[in-house]
């Protein structure tokens, strides 16, 4: 008699007869048996004839053809064997099932309402003895509806989970999860149980190491930091409008494309880094040409394959727009950008820049013409680091009318405007100033697509006088046009239906508008002294040895 491998396997041909014929009149009279192991005959009815397969597909179409019948029998007594249905069911049955076949059922079984529990007696045996564990890798919701195990009540040996018929031993791929879900399962054996898959990241090496963003930019000379490189820095962003900029992110929800635009062909490398994401566009990043490539990291658990080398997939998505050698991911335990170091020095400089000594304080009574605002900073003095600080009372940026800095220096090297803000400890903080830019030569900057960023010396640094810390935790909206990086490393940035150029730092953002890259420009090297304008007089600049003297003649 040839014998056909299953889960479940009975050692008595007396109960197998009674197990199947048992279910099937529970389950309604039409059920199909997915996992006893039985000889086949053709003298067994139709109607009692129990099958081996256990694909989703047969499963489905068994369930199907019940009428709804089989929908509740994953009780709470199965979850130990894989399933997730109805987990507060306390029964085999539903409540809707025909009372007369309830009834025929009670009639025809030898056991009691009780007995027909075994199955998860069986589990928990199983369980005891580390077998149970490797078949819940494989059980899904749907195999795990016809794993209603013995129904009889004798003191013969229950039914054993055949964990070789997984062939777990012989899939190294396999063996890393179930050893994990055994682990989970034997602290809590009625947990809905996870696929090794999700729960194993595994390297590829086809990948390559994205490495530190230390490797490839420098944090020094920029109030900013790291942060400086990228047009949004966030824990969190939700990308709802096309953002003209890269993005460093813990977590992304990118419902549109993103990415610097090739405008005038001064960037040679695109860098983003994306943690985590629940939604990518396929069209995001921007095509790598004869000037431009890009180098994108992912975080480790994200899955890629890169076996179409022009057509990278990432967690299943096909990006259009990137090819293999532009995709990097962490491994080894490593992170291309620690958020919470970067956020640690980002709250502390949001800290430290409130208490700077102030060129000059504004509140709305200090412009008397609300049509005419202007803070014009062209005779103000720098600090010794080429900075000047101004502070804003919170009712300037409130206003109903533009704001214009004027005086600002459109060269690489000028000097960096620092304009503290003041929310006064409201939870929610809306900006509605346009701000307008007058460069020292009488230029006036109007919200566009850049690649050039020498002429941003403007950073809006958000605070909270009110708190110890100066951390604004609110919500901070944009509703008119602005231009400047925003530093509100603690607060929700909101942009509404308006353009914003600069950097974007914030805890969470949210674009709702078109946002444009536009890096601040720190003074390069505050501390270098400048060259004199006699080349014949020798100068030592940091970091050189100085010429040696000329021997006297």
């Amino acid at each position: 008699m040839e014998t056909k491998q299953t889960h479940f396997k009975m050692y008595k041909s007396g109960r197998k007869w009674v197990f199947a014929c048992a279910l099937v009149l529970v389950l309604g009279g039409t059920a199909t048996v997915a996992h006893a192991d039985t000889a086949s005959s053709s003298e067994e009815p139709e109607s009692s004839q129990v099958t081996t397969k256990t694909s989703s597909a047969d499963t489905s179409e068994t369930a199907a053809t019940n009428d709804g019948a089989t929908k509740g029998t994953t009780s709470g007594d199965n979850q130990s064997e894989g399933t997730t249905d109805d987990q507060n069911q306390p029964d085999l049955t539903t409540d809707s099932q025909d009372g007369s076949n309830q009834e025929e059922a009670a009639n025809k079984l030898t056991t009691d309402d009780s007995d027909q529990t075994t199955g998860s007696e069986v589990t928990n045996e199983e369980q005891d003895k580390n077998t149970g564990d490797s078949a819940q890798v494989t059980n899904n919701d749907d195999s795990a509806k016809a794993d209603h195990s013995d129904t009889t009540t004798n003191d013969e040996a229950p039914a054993k989970i055949q964990a070789e018929s997984l062939k777990l031993a012989d899939d190294s791929s396999a063996d890393a999860g179930s050893t994990a879900l055994a682990d989970a399962s034997t602290i809590n054996p009625t947990d809905t149980p996870v696929t090794a898959q999700s729960t194993v990241a595994t390297a590829n090496d086809a990948v390559q190491d994205g490495g530190s963003v230390y490797d490839d930019l420098s944090p020094e000379y920029n109030i900013l930091g790291i942060p400086s490189y990228f047009h949004i820095f966030a824990n969190e962003a939700t990308l709802n409008t096309h953002t003209n900029g890269n993005v460093a992110v813990g977590l992304l929800h990118g419902n549109v494309n993103f990415g610097t635009n090739v405008i005038e062909a001064l960037l040679d490398k695109d860098i983003s880094y994306i943690q985590a994401f629940d939604k990518l566009a396929n069209s995001s990043f921007v095509v790598q040409g004869e000037t431009r490539d890009n180098k994108i990291v992912f975080g480790d658990g994200v899955e890629i394959d890169i076996s179409n080398p022009n057509r990278p997939k990432i967690n299943g998505v096909d990006m259009d727009h990137l090819t293999a050698n532009e995709v990097f991911q962490d491994k080894n335990g490593n992170v291309y950008i620690d958020f919470a170091a970067e956020f640690a020095k980002l709250k502390q400089t949001n800290t430290e820049v409130a208490d700077w000594p102030s060129v000059k304080d504004y509140t709305s009574a200090d412009f008397p013409d609300q049509n005419n605002r202007v803070i014009d900073v062209t005779n103000m003095t720098p600090d010794e680091n080429g900075r000047i600080v101004l502070n804003l009372s919170p009712d300037v940026m409130t206003s109903g009318t533009p704001i214009t800095i004027k005086g600002l220096s459109p060269d690489e090297d000028g000097h960096t405007v620092v304009i503290n803000v003041d929310t006064n400890g409201q939870d929610d903080y809306t900006i509605n100033s346009e701000v307008k830019i007058i460069y020292s030569d009488g230029t006036e900057r109007e919200n566009h697509e850049t690649e050039y960023f020498g002429d941003n010396h403007l950073l809006w640094n958000f605070i909270d006088r009110t708190a110890s810390d100066k951390q604004y935790t609110g919500t901070l909206s944009f509703e008119r046009r602005f231009q400047g990086s925003v530093l509100a490393p603690s607060a929700d940035v909101v942009v509404a239906n308006v353009n914003l150029d600069g950097n974007i730092i914030a805890d969470k953002v949210t674009v709702n508008g078109e946002t444009h890259r536009w890096d601040l420009q720190d003074r390069p090297n505050p501390g270098k002294p400048e060259l004199p304008e006699n080349p014949d007089i020798p100068v030592t600049l940091p970091g050189e040895a100085p010429e040696p003297a000329p021997e006297p003649e």
